[in-house]
């Protein structure tokens, strides 16, 4: 079978390699270089936990830790710059917080997706927090879960890894070469790119995050939102460890919906942000500066949340959301186009699923099946969801 992908952020590389490594020839088609920082899956840091409102969300993310790990132990054994090196760190599970106010239904329908699927966390109160955590300084009235397996994955290393891995089995990763069109033809699909290079092939994989848009033409798609989203860095008040990954933990305030991470790798500064929902955007024309009002929300919670953190922002980043109203994924077939599948629109939340992502897609393009029940997944919900 002769597959396609379009788009090598962190869906599609993994797809990419997971595909070939199951003996297909597959070539990756990406508009931009491999690890672009124009979409959603460029960077240090994006946070993975099992705690979340959804049971759904904290099930599958089960399965993704093991295809994490699997690809971690891999990966140590073949960067390039050693096992021990900081490129070869791909995830980080050191524990984090989950957030609220005591009583937030948020708070309880994670305390009640954690206990279905029977993982382990604790109830801590602000207290509790700062006693173990003294970089926080919470509201009396917050109720914290702390949920051990939470941390983070090295966005930028693990597509790299994702990367070296495909193109190890074959796969060839052509950048710089944007689709504009794909069409039925007889035995298969046709790809036209920008440059005016065809692709026939028997299966297409569409994963192309913000760009996903251009290829659905269905009632209900103009629901989708691609939003600017600002992240920062704060500098530390010293150049001590206490902000560093296993003293200082990933959290989320789902209370005022933001969050952030400890010190990591190379990076300068404390990333903080909103995942509030920016401005709705096009991606071929973000505007990437930042102004100090659009700093302002950040600064000021950071100044009454923490200890140790400065206002001097070391680092500041755009970066871009593509939603769906109601926030899940989509995973299903293209309208029209009979072998072309999608994976898009992760709203925010989609990086810590990417390896699971990945073999998700592997698996429709090889026969256009798998065992999990993606039904909530399917692009037919957005003629009828509600804005």
């Amino acid at each position: 079978m002769v597959g396609l992908v379009i788009g090598a952020g962190a869906a599609g590389t993994m797809a990419a390699w997971r595909l070939a490594d199951t003996g297909h020839q597959v070539t990756v088609l990406e508009q931009f270089k491999i690890d672009h920082d124009r979409g959603s899956s460029f960077g240090e840091s994006r946070i993975v936990r099992r705690v979340y409102t959804d049971p759904l969300y904290t099930g599958l993310m089960a399965e993704a830790y093991e295809l994490w790990d699997e690809l971690q132990e891999k990966w140590r054994n073949s960067c390039p710059s050693g096992p021990d090196s900081d490129e070869a760190e791909l995830i980080n599970r050191s524990g984090g917080l989950f957030f609220g106010p005591i009583g937030n239904p948020d708070v309880v329908a994670a305390q009640s997706a954690l206990q279905q699927n029977g993982v382990e966390y604790e109830n801590l109160t602000a207290e509790d927090v700062h006693a173990r955590f003294p970089e926080f300084t919470l509201p009396p009235n917050t109720l914290a879960l702390f949920e051990p397996t939470m941390g983070f994955a090295r966005a930028s290393n693990a597509i790299g890894a994702a990367a070296f891995f495909a193109r190890m089995t074959g796969v060839s990763i052509i950048e710089d070469t944007a689709v504009t069109r794909i069409e039925q033809v007889a035995g298969g699909l046709l790809v036209t790119a920008e440059n005016g290079q065809q692709y026939r092939v028997d299966r297409v994989l569409i994963t192309a995050g913000a760009w996903t848009i251009r290829f659905l033409a269905q009632p209900g798609t103009d629901r989708l939102k691609i939003t600017r989203q600002v992240y920062i860095h704060l500098a530390q008040h010293s150049e001590t460890d206490r902000f560093v990954a296993g003293r200082f933990p990933t959290w989320i305030d789902i209370g005022t919906n933001m969050y952030g991470f400890p010190r990591i790798g190379k990076s300068e500064g404390v990333k903080i942000a909103s995942h509030d929902r920016g401005i709705a955007v096009d991606p071929e024309s973000v505007d990437r500066s930042v102004s100090p009002k659009e700093l302002e929300n950040i600064l000021r919670y950071a100044s009454s949340h923490f200890e140790g953190l400065t206002d001097k922002v070391v680092y500041v980043k755009v970066c871009l959301y593509t939603n769906t109203p109601d926030e899940d994924f989509i995973i299903d077939e293209a309208p029209n186009l009979p072998g072309a599948y999608i994976i898009s629109a992760c709203s925010g939340h989609g990086f810590k699923f990417a390896p699971l992502i990945g073999q998700i897609g592997a698996e429709l393009v090889h026969d256009g099946a798998q065992n999990r029940d993606l039904s909530r997944f399917r692009l037919s919900r957005l003629r009828t969801s509600i804005v």
